[in-house]
């Protein structure tokens, strides 16, 4: 290797100096781009002076910014930073992140759609402007459209419950609320098992509702990830004594005996009591009809009056209204509880009938059905008043064809 005839120079910028060499070797003019490295000699090989010059300043730039491993890439390895360099240019991102961002989409999709693919379809679904809510307002306007539907006062009563709790502790805007946020609150709540998983479904429909109504991105989802609460109660089955229902019926005005009543002789539950009209009670047929809009599971049956329940509400009977006036209806229940001496039992009513039932029929199945406690989709219930006269089965047909 000889020394060219044209002198070597320095290529200096930023207080770092490079220097470039021209050289021969086998009869072909080089230019070495020549330096030093954390105390090591660098010569990088370049066959036109340009491209030196090129080499010199890229060395400088990476020196200048302590990003020296680019200096011990290959020419192929080069080139391919370079491209990667062109095409991040006017991106907002540092280069390092954009390619992990790239790596993170390529390994979620895993081949079923290009990156490209993916952002088109979620800017298809989700590039749509949303109003700015706050979330006690979200709260407000959805309770709002609960009370213009016509829902239930329990329903109104339990969704404003939840939403007083949860505006009340977050403060922001709604689209600042994730699933995270939820699955904290929840946990943080000082409340039986029962009431969270109550909460942990009042906050799923709002969710879908501000969804709907386009104060959330579409798929949005609260719940995601947050832990399930169990709705079964664990406690003690506790019932009444007939000597301790005696008592509380004694105790009762005749404005809360129907409605006692209903609960201890026909086993409905409280909320079905409260919603019961005297349209639907027949004393005629002996049967209460709970209408399936009114029913926990949301389905119609018909519940038998026995001869005591009769008894009981005959003096009270009117053609229509609700069997019980009161609004809050438990704190009825308590007051008549406190003048009797006993201490109210939640569900106690309903558990006595049922308990009882049971024992003097000795069928589940029946008081299961009674109680409503099942769910029967292909069955529609009758009375029995109700039966066609020309119902018979096809043996007696035949018999009956034969005779003639």
């Amino acid at each position: 290797m000889k020394s060219a005839e044209s002198k070597a120079f320095d290529v200096k910028r930023n207080g770092v100096s490079v220097r470039i060499r021209p050289v021969l070797k086998v009869g072909r003019k080089y230019f070495i781009a020549d330096y030093f490295l954390n105390g090591a000699r660098k010569l990088v090989w370049r066959s036109t002076e340009a491209d030196a010059r090129a080499a010199a300043s890229e060395a400088i730039d990476k020196i200048s910014q302590g990003e020296t491993e680019i200096l011990d890439l290959s020419r192929q390895d080069r080139d391919l930073f370079v491209r990667c360099r062109e095409s991040h240019a006017g991106m907002s991102v540092p280069m390092d992140m954009a390619l992990r961002e790239y790596a993170e989409a390529i390994r979620l999709l895993a081949g079923r759609a290009s990156i490209g693919e993916a952002a088109r379809d979620w800017l298809a679904r989700h590039d749509v402007p949303v109003p700015r809510k706050t979330v006690a307002e979200a709260c407000d306007d959805c309770l709002q459209s609960v009370v213009t539907d016509g829902k239930s006062k329990d329903r109104q009563k339990q969704l404003c419950a939840a939403f007083d709790r949860f505006k009340a502790d977050h403060n922001m805007m709604l689209t600042f609320v994730t699933a995270g946020h939820v699955s904290r609150w929840l946990a943080g709540l000082d409340l039986s098992e029962r009431t969270r998983h109550n909460y942990r479904a009042v906050l799923g429909y709002l969710c879908r509702w501000c969804a709907l109504r386009g104060y959330l991105p579409k798929g949005t989802n609260w719940l995601e990830g947050v832990q399930e609460y169990s709705a079964t109660s664990h406690g003690d089955i506790l019932i009444f004594t007939p000597e301790e229902l005696a008592k509380l019926m004694d105790q009762a005005d005749d404005a809360m005996k129907p409605f006692l009543a209903v609960q201890a002789f026909a086993g409905l539950r409280h909320a079905e009591a409260a919603r019961l009209d005297w349209s639907e009670i027949d004393l005629a047929d002996k049967f209460i009809e709970v209408p399936a809009f009114k029913s926990k599971n949301n389905q119609r049956r018909l519940v038998p009056i026995h001869d005591n329940l009769v008894a009981w509400l005959m003096p009270h009977k009117k053609e229509r209204g609700p069997i019980c006036e009161f609004a809050n209806t438990t704190k009825q229940l308590l007051k008549i509880a406190d003048d009797a001496r006993l201490t109210w039992k939640h569900n106690g009513l309903r558990h006595s009938f049922i308990s009882y039932r049971v024992a003097e029929c000795a069928d589940v199945p029946r008081v299961a059905d009674e109680a409503g406690m099942i769910r029967q989709h292909y069955l529609r219930r009758v009375k029995p008043a109700e039966r066609p006269n020309g119902l018979q089965s096809n043996r007696r047909r035949r018999h009956e064809s034969n005779a003639r």
